[in-house]
C-alpha cells in the first residue's frame, strides 16, 4: 500500500550563488497553528514544520524550466528534516504532450539535493505544490502539501504522522495464485524503461471535491501519479504516464456520471467507450466517498496491464483521495494488483505462494493499519516486497504493450550469497555486496524473509513452523541486517510472542526450519532504476544451540586495558553439521548498538577467550561473540563498565606461536591517557634461557609504538609459557599476560582415544575423540573404507580434538587416523584404528484407534497415537496420513515425538482443496496441492523430520490435527509411522509391547488387547459389578458398622481382603459378603477374582465407616426469643418447658417465658444423650443469685446499651460503681472484695434508675 522508495542520483554542483535567494527568497517557517488543516494531516502537532510561500517568486523561478532533456535547475524545497536546500530538478512530465499543451500549468518534476542526501518528486499546478522527499539512507519519507484553510501556506509531514480515515480502507481484489521462484533473480536490469499510458477517469464526486473542474480534478490526478511514479520508476523500471485525452474521462457532476454501485465494470466500460482499447495500457477510476467506512478499492483483475476488456477494471475510492495515504497506500497497492503482483500480508490465508509478511505486512501490498490485532505497524513504507517486484516484473515479461526506452543507467552487480546452518534461538545477521558500474547511483539494500505462511500475532512466535518470523523493513544504503536488529537483542528480546503494532515482529525460531531470504540492492537511478536480488537459506538446526554468551552477566567493572575471559556456550555449533571453528570477539561502547571494536579475532570456538579491552572508557560496554565464518552470534547480557586507566599496553593478540630456534616480535602500543605524561620503563619476566627485548626500551608518549622481541628459543623445552609484560613509572605499574606456544618439528603421534579399536555397533554420526596436546595447532583427521586409505570417505581438518561424522553407511567397518600440525610443519598419520557401524532397521507401526471424526462444530483439536517400547536412537522418520476435510487451509497437523520435539507436517495450506492421501518425507518435493486428494504421493513436511535425528523412539508418538476454523469437519482415516533406527528392534509379532525373544510369556496375543509385564492378557472386571453397601455405626464406639459387597457376575469367584481397623480379613465369596463389628474409620477392600483358567486384575475400594456426632447445642437469648444451633443428629426433639418441638433443622427459634425456663433438647439415637439448660428470662432486672458469695449476674431482659451500676452500704455510703455497654447479654459482677453485710444496688438504663437489695455472704 505505501511505496516510498529510495531513487538516488549524486550530483555535484556548487549552488552558493543561490543559497541567499533561494532560503529567504520564498519560503519562510511560520508557527504551527491548530486551525489550520491539510488533506493528509488534521493534527499540526504532528507536522514537522509549516511554510508559507511568496508564489510569484516561486513560479517566477520555475518559468524558466525547459523540457525534461533539459539541465538541470536549482529551485529551493524543504529537505527530510524541514531544512530549506538546494534540489537540481528537472521536469519529468506525467502527461502525454498534448494533454500539457491543453494544461500548461499542471507540472512534474524530479530531482535529488545538492548534497546527494535526498530525492524529491515534485508536482505544480494552480492548485499549489505537492512534494515527496526520500531519504536514501534509511528511506524516509517526507511530504509537503498545501494547507486547505490558508493561502499559500504548506505542512511538512512524516509518512503515516497524518494517517487519515486508512483503518476503515478493504481492498477487493479477488487473488489468484502465482507461480514465483526461488533462484538469483536479476529483477530490473535490462536497461530498459517501459512507459504505459495510464487512463484515470474521476467520478464527479472527486472531481467536486478537487474543486469542481476538470483542471482541478486533473492536478489532483497529477500530484498521485507524480509520487506513484517515484516507486514505479525505482522498484521497476515502469513510469506511467497520462494519456492525450484524459480530460474526456473526467466526470464533474456526480448526478450524471457513468459510475453508480459496479464502479469495476463501469470504469472499464466507461474507458473502452470514450477511448478505446487501442488507445491506453492500464486504467483506474479515482472516487470520493462520504464516508470514511467506504474507504475501498478493487483492481478488477490480477495482471491486467495490456489485456482487453480487463486493464481499465481498477478503482480507489476514499473519503480523502489526496495525500500520501491515497496516493500510495490505495492507488499504488490496487496499480500493484494490475501490474501482477497478490497481497504480501499474512494474517489470513489466500493460497497465493507469496504471503511472506507476518501479520499486516508494511509493504505496498500489505494491509499495514487495518487489520486490528494484525496490525505490525500503523502505516505501511512504499516500497514493493521482492515477491511483489519479481511477480510484477514476471507479468509484464508476458506483455508487449510497453513503450520501451534505453536507459544508460547499468544494473548493480551483486555478489552471489551462500546458505548457512545455524543453531536453534540464536541472532544472526545477513550481510550482501553489491557494487555499480554507474558513479552517480547510490545503492540501497532489502534483507526480506521470503517464507510464505498464515502469520497472525496469535501464531507468530519462535516455534511458527511456516511464514515469516522477521518483518520487511524499509531499503538502507547499508547492506546488514541483523536478525533481530541490535537494540532487541541487546535487550534479550530474541523471541517475541504475540506482537502488537510497532513492536519488532522478529524472532528467532527455537524448532528446526529454514528460513530464506532475499537480498534486493535497488540503484536508485533518477528516472528509473535497475534492482537486482540473490536469495539464501538460512538453516535452523534442533541439535545445535542456543549459542550464548555467558560471561559478563552483570554490571561488572573493569580496568581499561585488563585482559578478561570471555565465554560462551558452544551448544554443538563447533561440529557437523554447523561445524563453525572459530569465533570473533567485538566490543560495544554504546550499549550494543553497535560493535565497531574487534577484540578477538579466529579465536577457537571452544567456549572461552582471553581479550584485551581498550583504552576507551564506557559505562555501556557489550561483548558480541560471532562465528568467524558463519553468521550467528550473540551479545552477553549485561552492560559492564571499563574505567579509565592512565596507562594501556595494548597487545593485537594475547597468543603467539614461534617455533624454534626463530625469535618472536611481539608488536603492542603505548597508550597513555588523563593527561599522563611519566616515563614508563618495559619488563618481562621470561623462562630460564629465553631473553627479551625491548625497543624502545620506554616510553613517554601516547601511542608509542614498542616491540618486544623474544629470543633463544632453542633453550628451552619445547612447550606452552606464560609470559607477563610490565610497564613500570614512578606512579602506575601495568602488566599483561601473554601466552606463547614454542615449538619444534617433532611430532609425537595422535593417541586416539575413542571408537575404540574394533568397537562395534558405532553410531552413523559417530564422534571420533583423541588425546590433546596443547603444541598442536590442528589436525587433519581421515576416515577410509580400507586401512590403507586408497578409499577415503571423509576428510577434515579441524583445530580441536574431536570430530563428528556426516555420511557414514550402517554395518561398515572403517579405519581412522590423525596427523598433528602447527606453525613449524606437520607429523605423521599414526597407527589407524577401527570400528563397525550400527545396524539400520525400519518398521511401520499403525495408529489402532482410527478413524476420528473431525468434528464441523467450533474448533476441535483430535489426536492419535503410536507406541513405541525400545530406547533406539532414531535413523530416519517418514509420516503415513489419510484424511478427508474440506477447505485443508482449516488444518495444523504436528508430530509429537516422546521428547516432545513438534514437527509440523501441515499447515493452513492448500486453500479450499480437501483431502490428504499422503506420505510426508523430509525427501520428497513440496506439497503441490492439486486435485482431489489435494495432498498425494510422497510430499515433504513444512517442518522438519530430520530435527527427530538421534532421538529415541522409546514412548508415545502423537499425531495432533489442529482445525482452526468453524463448519467444515472430516475425518482422520488412517495414521502411521515409519521409523528407522540405528540398532535392531526386538520381535514382537503381536505388538504388544513385551518382545518374543524371551519377554513375552504368552505370544500371539490378539492386537489391542491388554497384557501384562509377561505380555500375557489383562482381565479386568467391570467397573460396575459391584455394589457396595456401607451402615456406619449407630451410636459412638458401638461397634456395630458394616460393608455390604454384592457382585453383578456370580459367575466368577471373587477373594476380598478387608484392611482396616488394625486387622486384615481375607475372604472367599461368589454372592454377597458382609463385613461387620466395624468401628468408625477408614478400610480397604481388594478384590481379585478367577474364572476358569482366567484370573482378573485386583480392584481395591476405599471404605469409610462414620459415627453420629456429639450432640451440641448453641442458644442465644435476645429480646425474649431463644435461639438455638443444633449440631451432631439428624433429627431433634426440643422440650421446652415441658412442650416438645421436632425438626430436622440446625437452627431454631422459640419464644421464653418470663422467669426460669427449663431447656432439654435430644435427638432419636438414645445414646446421645440429652442436652439441659436453665434459662431465666425477664423483661425487668433481676439480680440472681441472692445471697451472693462472690459472683452474680443481673439479668437484663436482652437489654442493649449503655448501663450504670452503684453499689452502697446499709448505712448509704457508695462503695462500687461502674458502667459498661451491654449487647443483650447478662451482666457478671464480681463482688468479692465486698465485707460480708446488706447492700444496695443502684442500676440505671435509659435515664430510669431501679434500686435491688443483696445480702453479701
Amino acid at each position: 500500500m505505501r511505496a516510498k522508495l529510495h531513487l538516488v542520483f549524486s550530483i555535484t554542483i556548487f549552488f552558493s550563488c543561490f543559497c541567499i535567494y533561494g532560503q529567504q527568497g520564498y519560503w519562510k517557517n511560520i508557527p504551527k497553528q491548530s486551525t489550520l488543516r491539510s488533506a493528509s494531516i488534521k493534527d499540526m502537532g504532528k507536522a514537522k514544520k509549516v511554510f508559507s510561500l511568496d508564489r510569484q517568486v516561486f513560479m517566477d523561478e520555475m518559468k524558466t524550466f525547459a523540457t525534461s532533456k533539459s539541465a538541470n535547475k536549482v529551485i529551493y524545497l524543504p529537505d527530510g528534516d524541514g531544512n530549506i536546500i538546494p534540489f537540481a530538478l528537472k521536469e519529468t512530465p506525467v502527461m502525454h504532450p498534448d494533454l500539457a499543451k491543453k494544461y500548461p500549468n499542471i507540472k512534474s518534476y524530479s530531482g535529488t539535493s545538492s548534497d546527494g542526501k535526498y530525492k524529491v518528486k515534485l508536482s505544480s499546478s494552480p492548485k499549489g505544490l505537492e512534494s515527496m522527499v526520500v531519504n536514501l539512507k534509511n528511506h524516509e519519507q517526507t511530504f509537503m502539501e498545501p494547507i486547505s484553510n490558508k493561502t499559500d501556506s504548506y505542512v511538512l509531514y512524516t509518512k503515516g504522522a497524518g494517517l487519515t480515515a486508512k483503518d476503515d480502507f478493504i481492498c477487493e481484489t479477488v487473488e489468484t495464485l502465482l507461480t514465483t521462484s526461488k533462484t538469483i533473480t536479476p529483477l530490473v536490469d535490462d536497461q530498459v524503461l517501459r512507459k504505459y499510458r495510464i487512463a484515470v477517469s474521476t467520478t464527479g464526486e472527486y472531481t467536486q471535491g478537487k474543486g469542481g473542474t476538470v483542471a482541478d480534478a486533473l492536478a489532483g490526478i497529477n500530484a498521485t501519479i507524480t509520487r506513484i511514479n517515484e516507486v514505479f520508476e525505482t522498484d521497476l523500471g515502469v513510469t506511467l504516464e497520462l494519456i492525450a485525452n484524459n480530460d474526456l474521462l473526467i466526470f464533474t457532476n456526480p448526478n450524471t456520471d457513468p459510475y453508480g454501485s459496479s464502479l469495476n465494470s463501469e470504469v472499464q466500460a466507461t474507458i473502452t467507450s470514450i477511448i478505446g482499447e487501442a488507445n491506453y495500457d492500464v486504467g483506474h477510476l479515482f472516487h470520493q466517498v462520504d464516508d470514511p467506512e467506504l474507504n475501498n478499492g478493487n483492481a478488477g483483475f490480477i495482471g491486467a496491464v495490456c489485456v482487453d476488456n480487463k486493464k481499465g477494471s481498477g478503482f480507489s475510492a476514499s473519503s480523502t483521495p489526496e495525500g500520501d495515504v491515497f496516493d500510495l497506500d490505495y492507488v499504488a497497492h490496487e496499480l500493484g494488483h494490475q501490474f501482477g503482483a497478490n497481497h504480501t500480508w499474512s494474517f489470513e490465508s489466500e493460497g497465493t505462494g507469496v504471503q511472506a509478511e507476518p501479520g499486516s505486512g508494511t509493504t505496498i501490498m500489505g494491509y499495514a493499519g487495518i487489520t486490528g490485532d494484525n496490525n505490525v505497524a500503523p502505516n505501511g513504507d512504499d516500497y514493493f516486497h521482492y515477491y511483489s517486484i519479481q511477480q510484477i516484473l514476471g507479468y509484464l515479461q508476458t506483455t508487449s504493450c510497453a513503450q520501451t526506452t534505453p536507459m544508460a543507467d547499468s544494473p548493480p552487480v551483486l555478489t552471489p550469497v551462500g546458505d548457512y546452518t545455524i543453531p536453534k534461538g540464536t541472532a544472526f545477521v545477513l550481510e550482501g555486496i553489491a557494487t555499480d558500474p554507474d558513479v552517480g547511483d547510490v545503492l540501497s539494500y532489502t534483507w526480506e524473509q521470503i517464507d510464505d505462511g498464515l502469520v497472525t500475532n496469535n501464531t507468530f512466535g519462535p516455534t511458527n513452523p511456516s511464514g515469516a518470523n522477521f518483518r520487511s523493513l524499509p531499503p538502507s544504503s547499508v547492506p546488514v541486517r541483523y536478525f533481530p536488529k541490535l537494540s532487541e537483542v541487546a535487550q534479550g528480546n530474541l523471541t517475541q510472542i504475540s506482537p502488537t503494532i510497532d513492536q519488532a515482529w522478529e524472532t528467532v525460531s527455537e524448532i528446526e526450519r529454514t528460513l530464506n531470504f532475499a537480498f534486493t540492492v535497488r540503484d536508485n537511478a533518477l528516472g528509473g532504476g535497475q534492482v537486482i536480488s540473490d536469495v539464501l537459506a538460512v538453516n535452523v538446526l534442533k541439535a545445535a544451540g542456543p549459542f550464548v554468551v555467558s560471561s559478563q552477566s552483570t554490571n561488572e567493572v573493569y580496568t581499561a586495558g585488563s585482559i578478561q575471559e570471555v565465554t560462551w556456550d558452544v551448544a554443538n555449533t563447533n561440529i557437523l553439521p554447523i561445524n563453525a571453528q572459530r569465533v570473533d570477539i567485538f566490543l560495544s561502547t554504546d550499549g550494543g548498538q553497535s560493535f565497531p571494536i574487534i577484540l578477538a579475532e579466529d579465536e577457537l570456538n571452544d567456549g572461552s577467550a582471553n581479550v584485551q579491552l581498550p583504552g576507551d572508557a564506557t559505562t555501556t560496554a557489550r561483548i558480541m561473540v560471532k562465528a568467524s565464518d558463519n553468521v550467528f552470534f550473540a551479545v552477553n547480557a549485561s552492560d559492564f563498565t571499563i574505567e579509565q586507566s592512565q596507562v594501556v599496553l595494548n597487545f593485537d593478540q594475547l597468543e603467539y606461536e614461534v617455533c624454534q630456534p626463530d625469535d618472536l616480535v611481539v608488536p603492542f602500543v603505548y597508550e597513555t591517557y588523563a593527561g599522563f605524561n611519566e616515563t614508563s620503563t618495559f619488563s618481562a619476566n621470561v623462562p630460564a634461557g629465553l631473553t627479551a627485548a625491548f625497543s624502545p626500551t620506554d616510553a613517554t608518549a601516547n601511542d608509542t609504538a614498542v616491540n618486544l622481541t623474544i629470543s633463544n628459543t632453542g633453550a628451552v623445552t619445547p612447550g606452552v609459557y606464560d609470559i607477563t609484560v610490565t610497564s613500570t613509572s614512578a606512579s602506575v605499574t601495568k602488566n599483561a599476560v601473554l601466552s606463547v606456544a614454542i615449538g619444534d618439528t617433532g611430532f609425537t603421534d595422535v593417541t586416539l582415544l575413542s571408537p575404540t579399536n574394533g568397537q562395534s555397533g558405532v553410531s552413523l554420526e559417530a564422534r571420533l575423540n583423541w588425546e590433546e596436546n596443547p603444541l598442536f595447532a590442528e589436525y587433519d583427521v581421515e576416515v577410509a573404507t580400507d586401512i590403507g586409505f586408497t578409499n577415503v570417505v571423509e576428510s577434515a581438518t579441524i583445530p580441536f580434538n574431536f570430530y563428528k561424522t556426516n555420511s557414514l553407511q550402517a554395518e561398515t567397518e572403517y579405519f581412522w587416523r590423525v596427523r598433528p600440525s602447527n606453525g613449524c610443519g606437520a607429523g605423521t598419520f599414526g597407527i589407524p584404528s577401527s570400528f563397525v557401524t550400527s545396524q539400520v532397521n525400519c518398521k511401520n507401526v499403525e495408529s489402532t484407534d482410527v478413524p476420528l471424526t473431525i468434528s464441523a462444530v467450533g474448533t476441535p483439536t483430535i489426536t492419535t497415537s503410536v507406541f513405541f517400547w525400545e530406547d533406539l536412537p532414531i535413523s530416519d522418520v517418514n509420516v503415513n496420513l489419510e484424511l478427508d476435510h474440506t477447505y485443508l487451509e482449516d488444518l495444523v497437523i504436528t508430530l509429537i515425538s516422546p521428547e516432545g520435539t513438534r514437527v509440523t507436517l501441515l499447515s493452513n495450506t492448500c486453500g479450499n482443496l480437501k483431502n490428504i492421501n499422503a506420505t510426508f518425507d523430509d525427501g520428497a518435493d513440496p506439497i503441490a496441492c492439486s486435485g482431489n486428494p489435494a495432498i498425494s504421493g510422497s510430499v515433504s513436511p513444512i517442518g522438519s523430520l530430520a530435527s527427530l535425528k538421534g532421538e529415541s523412539i522409546l514412548g508415545e508418538w502423537i499425531l495432533e490435527i489442529k482445525d482452526t476454523a468453524a463448519s467444515d469437519g472430516g475425518s482422520l482415516i488412517g495414521f502411521s509411522l515409519d521409523v528407522c533406527i540405528e540398532g535392531s528392534y526386538r520381535p514382537d509379532a503381536d505388538e504388544d509391547g513385551v518382545f518374543d525373544d524371551g519377554d513375552d510369556l504368552c505370544l500371539g496375543t490378539p492386537k489391542g488387547v491388554e497384557v501384562n509385564t509377561n505380555g500375557c492378557p489383562v482381565y479386568r472386571l467391570a467397573s460396575d459389578n459391584f455394589g457396595i453397601e456401607i451402615q456406619s455405626e449407630t451410636c459412638r464406639s458401638s461397634n456395630n458398622g458394616s460393608v455390604t459387597i454384592t457382585p453383578v457376575d456370580t459367575s466368577i469367584t471373587y477373594t476380598a481382603i478387608f484392611d482396616g481397623g488394625g486387622s486384615s480379613t481375607t475372604v472367599d465369596f461368589t454372592n454377597s459378603q458382609t463385613f461387620g463389628n466395624l468401628t468408625a474409620g477408614e478400610y480397604s477392600i481388594c478384590i481379585t477374582g478367577t474364572n476358569g483358567m482366567i484370573t482378573y486384575e485386583e480392584v481395591c475400594f476405599g471404605i469409610v465407616i462414620t459415627e453420629p456426632d456429639v450432640l451440641d447445642i448453641d442458644a442465644l437469648v435476645n429480646a425474649g426469643i431463644l435461639s438455638l444451633e443444633l449440631n451432631g443428629a439428624d433429627f431433634y426433639n426440643v422440650e421446652l418447658n415441658g412442650l416438645v418441638t421436632q425438626t430436622q433443622a440446625s437452627k431454631i427459634q422459640l419464644p421464653l417465658k418470663e422467669g426460669l425456663n427449663t431447656l432439654r433438647v435430644y435427638s432419636d439415637l438414645p445414646c446421645q444423650g440429652v442436652v439441659e439448660k436453665t434459662l431465666f428470662y425477664s423483661t425487668r432486672p433481676i439480680l440472681s443469685p441472692n445471697p451472693v458469695d462472690a459472683t452474680t449476674e443481673v439479668y437484663l431482659g436482652g437489654y442493649e446499651g449503655q448501663v450504670v451500676i452503684k453499689i452502697y452500704s446499709s448505712n448509704g455510703r457508695l462503695v462500687m460503681s461502674l458502667a459498661k455497654t451491654v449487647n443483650g447479654d447478662n451482666l457478671e459482677l464480681d463482688l468479692s472484695i465486698l465485707p460480708k453485710g446488706i447492700y444496695y444496688l443502684g442500676l440505671t438504663k435509659d435515664g430510669a434508675q431501679e434500686m435491688f437489695k443483696f445480702i453479701k455472704r
